[in-house]
């Protein structure tokens, strides 16, 4: 173990600290441990004898759960079939009272057939992809002091995989919304509207330093969440009238817009009746990276065509508009290799990913 004397640092940052002297660069490298360090019998020896090897005195197992943030987006679990199929009643068309106008020596034929009005959509790819991990315990043996701290390494490696497939569901999840965001024109840009309304020539890096002009989008996002939950065709495709209740309303909100939200305008930006429907307010770092948190670039599922679409703010939409309807899981082990000592074990994961462009879809942005 490397041995070094810091009193010169401990000296310099305390006056640095008191302000008795001006800041300066203070040297770390003989005093922060980076984990680079490989064991070897002739360096990692006790300081008297320098002789005998120091022992590892406790080994932390680095491990934490992952969380995926776009959790909510797994609609429905089903285990048998392969197609998903939705179907849709349409509301009739009001016809004029035939109990009025009635004429002597005629008929109203009460038995004209009014067939109602159906369309189904039937969701079919699914994407299947693996993960696998060998594992050969007899040699890791020698790494660890007990079975019990051995079966903590193995389950963080384990937990590690989970973390991978959480990762990939959260990835997709992200790559799914992107896709509906590249398919719809229901988009509201923000900066243009307010620029008409007010005369105002604010642009996308100006508008977020601007009161008035985060108080109105504030107020759009939330306007948007109200008149989402009345019966209309103008949030989705127009193909079918739809409404989305409050209780099915999901809002992502981009990390960067809600902090400067609650900052150059109030702490509570968004109305506390939708930050509290269960699970429906999420804010998201980023779209897509984290370089251009705003920015999507997506090869649309419906024609290939490359889209980019920057300066994103806000999604909402309807809970059956986009996500995962099937969501398998195959964990499977090989048996033991009788040469090498070692099995596999596999992560076979499959999901169907869908978006339906009649249900209810609004995006908002700086532009």
């Amino acid at each position: 173990m490397t041995t070094n004397q810091i009193y010169t640092i401990v000296n310099s940052i305390a006056a640095q600290s008191l302000g008795s002297t001006a800041i300066a660069a203070v040297d770390t490298q003989g005093l922060v441990a980076l984990g680079t360090t490989v064991l070897s019998s002739s360096t990692n020896t006790e300081a008297f004898l320098n002789t005998l090897a120091q022992r590892i005195g406790k080994t932390i197992i680095d491990f934490r759960r992952y969380r995926n943030r776009l959790a909510d987006m797994v609609m429905d679990d089903f285990e048998y079939g392969a197609i998903l199929q939705k179907i849709k009643v349409h509301m009739p068309d009001a016809e004029s009272d035939e109990s009025y106008g009635l004429t002597d020596g005629t008929a109203v034929d009460h038995y004209v057939v009014a067939k109602p009005v159906v369309t189904q959509k039937l969701f079919v790819t699914r994407t299947p992809y693996q993960f696998k991990v060998t594992i050969q315990r007899e040699h890791l043996k020698e790494a660890f002091e007990s079975a019990e701290q051995m079966g903590g390494f193995i389950a963080a490696v384990f937990g590690e995989v989970q973390n991978a497939v959480e990762l990939a569901l959260e990835n997709l999840g992200k790559t799914c919304l992107n896709n509906f965001i590249a398919e719809t024109s229901n988009v509201i840009n923000l900066v243009t509207e307010y620029n008409s309304q007010t005369g105002s020539t604010l642009t996308a890096a100006t508008a977020p330093f601007d009161k008035d002009f985060m108080s109105y989008a504030i107020a759009r996002i939330n306007e948007t969440f109200d008149c989402m939950q009345s019966m209309s065709e103008m949030y989705n495709d127009g193909s079918v009238a739809r409404f989305t209740p409050k209780e099915d309303m999901r809002v992502k909100i981009l990390s960067r817009f809600n902090r400067m939200a609650q900052t150059v305008v109030q702490y509570a930006a968004f109305h506390e009746e939708l930050i509290s429907v269960d699970n429906a307010f999420e804010v998201m770092p980023f779209w897509q990276d984290p370089i251009t948190p705003g920015q999507i670039i997506v090869k649309r599922a419906s024609d290939g065509t490359s889209t980019t679409v920057s300066n994103i703010i806000a999604v909402v939409h309807d809970r059956d508009a986009l996500g995962m309807y099937r969501k398998d899981e195959v964990i499977s082990t090989t048996p033991l290799n009788a040469a090498g000592l070692y099995y596999n074990q596999y992560w076979h994961e499959r999901q169907l990913w869908f978006n339906d462009l009649s249900e209810n879809f609004v995006y908002f942005t700086l532009n």
